[in-house]
């Protein structure tokens, strides 16, 4: 009787919308689901209801939720290139990479959904909750009209509503100057992980070309290694997209302290092998080179398209655009997590986001969507963490939190021993974002709501603030004016 309803109340909707994106506006169907009519010898898929086509982070929280409605066991097929099932990706570039004798993470013990608390959802769960999983096994082509994809084995899968979560891939250097040399890694899934772990063991001397996420985050892990490490990129500071100059300073004396070495400016040339045919060495458009057994190459991703170009791409951001209920042009066909270029609620724009936070949330918000008559918009919230230096044994560990919009004037409290936080303030003296090092449980929650809320501060006082408690209070008492509560 209940999933009647939902059917019913799916369908019931009005049958359009549109909203304003920023490559013009754009008409999306308000309906939820199709039906269709099959024989069973035509197609290799089981399930064929609701079809979510790759094996991320996104994968498995759209699984939970689909199960947590009772519309799984029998209904849900998943098809992914990985040959296990979904887990939390973050644990590649931190936990994974730690030394063997430092206890480093391993399957099944990130699977979805461990990482938010929840049960995990290893291979056993989805034989148990009915739902079909097709490993090792991409997509390759897709039929809006026939309402199928095909894999790369020739499998015909059929759908009722299809989730595309397809995620990203690596940005990968031309095979011209290097980028396929052996003991070049590019990091995505576990068997990359596996891979330069193979690597590492008999490293000498790496180098990693890129200072963002993966970049710092696998120096960091490359630390309890004792290997030489350098990290090669063309900017001025680590993390230029969200650190300020000051706080990137102190992360990058951190690392030093740790043995790291920074070449800043660095725009590579090529990758060069030795007589073994094994990359030997990362040489720089300015001449210099840099010596390296072993390569990671950290320097951004693509939302992975293909084939499904036609149901509309976002040209601006990249990715499949859709609405605020995660629904592409295409009626029936959705996607979510990092492939999604979707309205940022908040801040009045459209925006793609690559990170673990939107893909359990969008998976959630999408599900939600297609199964019940939820006409409520995302409203996301942006989010970034990282937690380095965790391995066995290593006292200085870093954990930091950033939410909202790094946009205005910046304010930053402590002395990084070990907290620090800096807060944006627009020129109306509204918070607008907050980062903060190595807090308590009760400090990082108060970041969204700051964020979220975006109360007026008093700047002069937030300046004058002895540490970073202090300000963190001072911020609170703000939010307390603003709102009425904490």
């Amino acid at each position: 009787m209940a999933t009647a309803f939902r059917r019913i109340m799916a369908h019931s909707i009005s049958q359009s919308s549109t909203f304003k994106c920023g490559i013009g506006m754009r008409n999306f169907s308000r309906v939820s689901r199709r039906s269709f009519a099959v024989s069973a010898s035509n197609y290799s898929n089981e399930n064929r209801e609701f079809l979510i086509v790759g094996g991320g982070n996104s994968a498995g929280y759209a699984a939970k939720t689909f199960v947590e409605h009772g519309m799984a066991n029998g209904k849900l097929c998943i098809v992914s290139k990985e040959a296990f099932a979904p887990y939390e990706r973050p644990a590649l570039t931190k936990g994974y990479l730690f030394p063997l004798d430092k206890k480093p993470a391993r399957l099944p013990g990130f699977h979805t959904c461990v990482g938010s608390g929840g049960e995990r959802q290893d291979s056993e769960w989805y034989n148990k909750n009915g739902i079909e999983v097709l490993y090792e096994d991409p997509v390759v082509s897709f039929d809006q009209y026939k309402q199928t994809v095909v894999t790369s084995s020739g499998k015909i899968l059929k759908y009722g509503s299809l989730i595309i979560s397809t995620g990203c891939a690596p940005v990968r250097f031309p095979e011209s100057i290097g980028g396929n040399l052996d003991g070049v890694h590019y990091i995505r899934d576990v068997s990359d992980a596996d891979s330069l772990i193979s690597s590492l063991k008999n490293a000498k001397k790496i180098a990693v070309i890129g200072g963002g996420y993966i970049g710092m985050e696998v120096a960091a892990a490359a630390t309890g290694w004792n290997l030489d490490t350098t990290i090669i990129f063309p900017e001025d500071r680590i993390m230029p997209r969200l650190f300020t100059p000051s706080l990137a300073s102190k992360y990058e004396e951190l690392y030093e302290n740790y043995g790291v070495k920074f070449m800043k400016g660095g725009m590579i040339e090529k990758l060069e092998a030795g007589s073994d045919g094994r990359v030997a060495k990362v040489s720089l458009k300015n001449g210099s080179f840099i010596e390296a057994d072993t390569v990671i190459v950290g320097i951004g991703a693509r939302p992975v398209v293909s084939p499904f170009e036609s149901v509309g791409l976002n040209n601006t951001v990249g990715g499949i655009q859709v609405d605020s209920l995660f629904r592409t042009s295409v009626p029936g066909v959705f996607a979510m997590g990092d492939v999604a270029a979707f309205p940022l609620k908040i801040y009045d724009r459209i925006t793609r986001v690559e990170h673990v936070d939107h893909a359990r949330k969008s998976a959630q918000h999408c599900v939600n969507s297609l199964l019940t008559a939820n006409s409520d918009p995302y409203d996301y919230l942006p989010y970034f963490y990282s937690r380095v230096f965790e391995y066995e044994g290593n006292k200085r560990k870093v954990w930091w939190q950033f939410f909202g919009d790094n946009v205005g004037e910046t304010i930053e409290v402590g002395n990084f021993d070990p907290k620090i936080a800096t807060f944006w303030i627009d020129s109306d003296s509204r918070i607008k974002g907050v980062f903060l090092e190595s807090g308590t449980a009760e400090e990082f929650a108060l970041l969204p709501k700051l964020a979220k809320s975006q109360p007026i501060i008093n700047k002069s006082k937030l300046k004058s603030a002895l540490n970073v408690e202090d300000a963190l209070e001072i911020a609170r008492n703000s939010l307390l004016s603003t709102t009425g509560s904490i």
